[in-house]
């Protein structure tokens, strides 16, 4: 049976789109202010003019018009009879940074007033469906009657991409927000999610979720990842810590979550019930002191971190860290790479740190950021040569990366361990506390580069920002190769 022409057109839509778009934007550019009737054509060298744009399908056309900025995507209305109604039926991008009123970010005033009308018109005269909806910084005193209509417009128009960014923060969401079934996508920033009390989520195709400075309660949350069958990434950042009523326990059982990302939080414990296909979990270095961290089933885990030696207390299995205290006898061969936080002023935190890492025998790239916190100790650091065999240094370990390095003596002596233990380590890459190296640090590098025996190189590295001075901004992302850096 031959596929019907409607079905290899969007085939040709889906591949092809893409490669017109930055063609098409200059073109549009050009012809912006022009408003004519005849076809657009495109010259082509030693020879008549074609118009090869406007004689793709129409699918391939709505498309392009998808993937335009707002402003654009409405102009090309102008263009010809050819494109006069194309926009109208095409996916709609609607961005708040393309379409505010006279300033690029409306405040409380009466640009915001244009601009919510801007809004609430674009909604009303677009036919089609609705590909991506993103507000950011728009004021909002309250649940507004505009708010809670653009929700049910979009989730009859099946919005694929919400992302709601308020200033000030807003109060609770409208609840027309859970019935968005066709929703994808979900970003929420400066605002209270919607409660589930009454009404609940239909998020059955949502594959990301992302909260940051978003007040939520526990039951909510609950209520919405156990709605969430398709739910592949979860984030929740910077998340209020004086809310009574804010998340403070999470549990995990998802089949289909692969990455979770947890960063300035008051969770006092994260249960990673049951989640056979994560593959990354995430800790930002700013969580509650005490923070219990439990793996039950996690058989896909490659990213872990950052552990905090002496805060966070870490279960996987029958394998316990608890401050200082360590109980190995679950390993956990699935981790690639670890993150971990030392107060290098206490023996007792590093030490723990090198028996911690027998409980990762296939582990092939370690960050570690040091704090130097509590009393100072000068013991002997001897004790480095007579620590038992490690299997990820002997067989695995490749990159070593060092952060808030001081330059201290322990950090000396760790590094140097490294070095010597270390069999195929490719790379030591160190950050300076202060973003600056002194020619003592510098120099003491350089002398124990030259005492020890190793292929591997060392990197001083500057200004590597990261999103909470843990983890890439876009750590969500599994294609990143290594979201600490």
């Amino acid at each position: 049976m031959e596929p019907s022409n409607d079905s290899v057109n969007s085939v040709y839509a889906q591949d092809n789109s893409r490669l017109w778009v930055s063609y098409f934007r200059e073109s549009l550019n050009k012809r912006k202010k022009q408003k004519t009737d005849h076809i657009p054509t495109l010259p082509l060298e030693n020879g008549p003019k074609y118009d090869l744009i406007s004689s793709l399908p129409d699918c391939v056309l709505s498309t392009i018009i998808s993937h335009l900025p707002t402003k654009d995507a409405a102009r090309t209305t102008i263009l010809s009879s050819r494109w006069r109604h194309l926009w109208a039926f095409a996916p709609l991008n609607l961005d708040s940074k393309n379409i505010s009123s006279g300033v690029s970010q409306p405040a409380c005033s009466q640009s915001t007033c244009a601009f919510k009308d801007v809004v609430s018109r674009i909604l009303e005269r677009h036919c089609g469906p609705v590909r991506r909806f993103c507000l950011a910084h728009v004021c909002f005193g309250g649940s507004e009657p505009c708010l809670r209509e653009w929700l049910d417009d979009l989730s009859k128009k099946g919005v694929q991409e919400i992302s709601l960014k308020f200033d000030p923060p807003c109060h609770q969401l409208p609840t027309g927000l859970l019935t968005c079934k066709s929703l994808l996508s979900l970003k929420l920033q400066c605002s209270w999610f919607p409660s589930t009390s009454k009404f609940n989520p239909c998020f059955t195709s949502l594959t990301e979720l992302t909260l940051s400075n978003t007040i939520i309660s526990g039951r909510d949350l609950k209520s919405v990842l156990s709605c969430c069958q398709a739910l592949q990434s979860l984030s929740l950042t910077d998340m209020p810590f004086n809310n009574p009523t804010g998340v403070r326990e999470m549990e995990i059982c998802s089949g289909s979550l692969k990455s979770l990302v947890v960063s300035d939080s008051p969770l006092r414990i994260i249960c990673i019930e049951n989640a056979p296909n994560l593959e990354w979990f995430l800790l930002g270095t700013s969580m509650v002191p005490g923070t219990w961290v439990k793996v039950v089933h996690a058989p896909k885990m490659e990213m872990l971190g950052y552990l905090d030696m002496g805060y966070t207390k870490f279960e996987a299995g029958d394998t316990l860290l608890e401050g200082s205290d360590l109980s190995i006898s679950t390993l956990i061969y699935s981790v690639k790479t670890l993150a971990i936080s030392i107060n290098f002023d206490t023996v007792s935190q590093a030490s723990t740190a090198i028996r911690f890492l027998r409980c990762f025998p296939f582990l092939e790239t370690l960050h570690i950021r040091f704090f130097l916190f509590g009393p100072k100790e000068t013991p002997d650091f001897h004790y480095w040569k007579f620590q038992d065999q490690v299997d990820c240094l002997d067989y695995h370990l490749k990159k070593v990366t060092f952060r808030a390095y001081a330059g201290s003596s322990i950090e000396l002596d760790f590094a140097k361990f490294l070095f010597s233990r270390a069999k195929v380590l490719e790379v030591l890459e160190i950050l300076p506390r202060w973003d600056e190296w002194t020619t003592k640090m510098e120099n003491d590098l350089l002398c124990l580069r030259n005492e020890v025996a190793s292929n591997a190189h060392v990197v001083l590295a500057t200004k590597k920002h990261l999103f909470g001075g843990s983890f890439s901004a876009d750590a969500t992302n599994l294609s990143l190769q290594d979201p600490f850096g």
